[in-house]
């Protein structure tokens, strides 16, 4: 949850930003791998001023969905896919993929 605090000094009004974040295992980056997704979607969301709140949905995309998380299947039942990172914003929007969030998060700032 972000937070943007205003003033009378300030012609902004204050708002309040709920968002989620589901990843896989966390938002930290996987010693000798490319860039980990999960972390990239966090990073922007943090460069654009968002302190989502992070779901840890564990297991794996690929696995069945009777073997998936309650997490991922919500995912699932969102998106149409099991893969993270996901966003829920506060209004409800699901945006799935770290590109796909990197995009949003950019788009969100002034």
């Amino acid at each position: 949850m972000a937070l943007v605090l205003t003033g009378p000094w300030s012609n902004e009004t204050q708002r309040e930003e709920q968002i989620k974040l589901y990843v896989c295992w966390g938002t930290f980056q996987v010693p000798g791998a490319r860039e980990h997704p999960c972390r990239e979607a966090y990073r922007a969301l943090e460069q654009a001023g968002f302190e989502p709140e992070v779901v840890k949905t564990h297991s794996f995309g690929a696995l069945p969905m009777a073997l998936q998380t309650p997490s991922r299947k919500h995912v699932a039942e969102n998106t149409g896919s099991p893969w993270v990172p996901a966003l829920e914003t506060d209004d409800g929007e699901w945006i799935s993929g770290s590109g796909e969030i990197v995009d949003w998060a950019s788009s969100q700032t002034a």
